[in-house]
């Protein structure tokens, strides 16, 4: 009986990160994302892990808020990103702030 081996490969489907870091610059008009994009999240497999404007400074000068957007994947961060649902947040944000977005992907120790 001759045994037949097989290496199977998987792809490791890290999670992935939106971060932003911004100043409000229009108050008035300003709405925060957690009032706005949850049900958009859900669609996406996001979840917010960090959302404040008080984070503690340990160095360095960041902006005044810190959010944190976590997704099961990149290509479900993408897809939010680029999605109608967030489209109308990422208007107001254009008008309202002023800052970074960044899309990173998990940290995965080889």
């Amino acid at each position: 009986m001759q045994l037949v081996k097989y290496t199977l490969k998987f792809k490791i489907m890290s999670k992935a990160y939106i971060i932003e870091n911004y100043s409000v610059i229009n108050k008035e008009e300003y709405i925060p994302p957690v009032k706005t994009i949850n049900g958009a999240l859900e669609k996406y497999n996001g979840k917010f892990l960090v959302v404040t404007p008080k984070s503690e400074t340990l160095s360095g000068s960041p902006l005044e808020v810190v959010i944190v957007i976590e997704f099961d994947s990149i290509d479900n961060a993408k897809a939010f990103y680029q999605s109608e649902d967030y489209m109308e947040y990422k208007t107001l944000y254009e008008n309202t702030t002023q800052g970074w977005v960044s899309l990173s992907p998990e940290y995965i120790k080889k």
